[in-house]
């Protein structure tokens, strides 16, 4: 039976509402400092994390996120802030020494481009006499950096101050970050190191259940979760400490939910902590110009008002994963415009070792993956030159 055309045009705007309704309009990112990949979703019993598992049947988890750099807090917590790896400087400000990114921060991006006055965006973390900062960046800086609401020394004393601002503030942007799981993994006490994953996990769960009771949240709110290094593999010291390349201190976890995330959903896209801004952005509809990651649209639902156009602000060649690689690795580079481009693989003499590739590419996100099963193992650089004289190089290890 054909349908009248009154009829179809009321559908479609039936529908289309619905797409617009089902659209996240705020977002509450958890960073659980330290938390080994083994002991949360790499464990298939969910032994530590019973709410984030049971969250991720309500979403997306990915099998592979990687901290594809420095595995150290001081250098992964700027990169999860800025969607790109950044410098951090050193600064005496408002009476104190401490750090501060390079580059915009997602809260700096957040509120520029959304027009959000800093009520609306809340970074909640324990109370710390050094407190770490956004950029100073001429674009950005201070006119938009969060709330910082640095109170309380425990992830249980965290998580009440985060539901005091919840109830208090309402904040569409809310940062929550767990400090204890690193702090007692250090401690090298297995069972202090596990019981406090347990209280992080029982805290987003808490979170979470507290944003689905609460009108403003619900169905309008997106939950990612994630930590910023994993700790040692038992090949590599166990998981007492971290820092290196190794599979432990890079594979960490990440978790999403919320009406534009799929829904039991397991990723095996591989994905790395600049992702994670990026795709903070795409979801609330505002730019990261400066970071260097990439949308995850395969944890995306498609609506029916369709998926949004992903042109990058910036071109960039990304860093390949995986790295170090055995025979094979993926080379991801950007383009903000349709141009020439030439990918380039050199070795430590400066020497062309290949080319993998050569010719024109269209605005957006390209992914070429380089064979080097025939090439000695050892140190290479990966160079991006494009038309438009932009040029890029990325150090690139090859374990044979």
């Amino acid at each position: 039976m054909q349908l009248p055309g009154r009829v179809l045009v009321h559908l479609f705007f039936i529908f289309t509402l619905a797409g617009y309704l089902s659209a996240s309009e705020n977002i509450i990112i958890i960073i659980i400092d330290g938390a080994r990949y083994s002991e949360t979703f790499g464990d298939p019993d969910y032994t530590y994390i019973p709410e984030m598992a049971a969250i991720a049947a309500e979403g997306t988890q990915l099998e592979h996120f990687y901290n594809d750099s420095i595995t150290y807090t001081s250098r992964a917590i700027p990169a999860l802030w800025c969607g790109s790896w950044t410098e951090v400087n050193d600064i005496y400000y408002d009476g104190m020494n401490t750090k501060h990114a390079v580059k915009p921060t997602i809260f700096e991006y957040y509120r520029k481009h959304k027009n959000k006055p800093a009520e609306e965006c809340f970074y909640v973390i324990k109370q710390l006499s050094s407190l770490w900062l956004a950029s100073f960046d001429s674009d950005y800086g201070p006119d938009y950096w969060p709330i910082y609401h640095s109170a309380g020394s425990t992830d249980a004393e965290v998580a009440s101050e985060a539901e005091n601002v919840m109830d208090t503030h309402h904040p569409a942007f809310l940062l929550i970050y767990l400090a204890d799981v690193d702090s007692y993994g250090h401690s090298g006490n297995w069972e202090s190191y596990t019981n406090s994953i347990q209280k992080a996990d029982s805290i987003t769960g808490l979170i979470w259940q507290k944003a689905q009771a609460d009108p403003f949240y619900k169905d309008k709110t997106t939950l990612l979760v994630t930590n910023d290094h994993g700790r040692h593999d038992d090949q590599h010291g166990g998981f007492r400490g971290h820092g290196d390349g190794c599979d432990g201190c890079r594979h960490i976890m990440f978790l999403a939910a919320g009406p534009e995330i799929k829904t039991g959903f397991r990723s095996s896209v591989p994905r790395r902590i600049p992702d994670m801004a990026v795709t903070a952005g795409h979801i609330l509809d505002f730019e990261t110009p400066q970071a260097a990651g990439e949308v995850m649209t395969e944890i995306l639902k498609q609506t029916d008002i369709g998926s949004k156009e992903i042109i990058p602000s910036n071109s960039a060649l990304l860093q390949n994963y995986p790295n170090p690689f055995n025979a094979s690795t993926a080379v991801t580079f950007q383009l903000s415009a349709a141009c020439d481009v030439e990918l380039s693989i050199f070795n430590t003499s400066g020497q062309k070792a290949a080319v993998l590739f050569s010719g024109r590419k269209p605005a957006g996100k390209h992914r070429i993956t380089w064979d080097a099963q025939n090439f000695a193992g050892g140190i290479y650089f990966c160079r991006m030159t494009s038309g438009t004289g932009f040029s890029q190089t990325r150090k690139m290890v090859l374990l044979k």
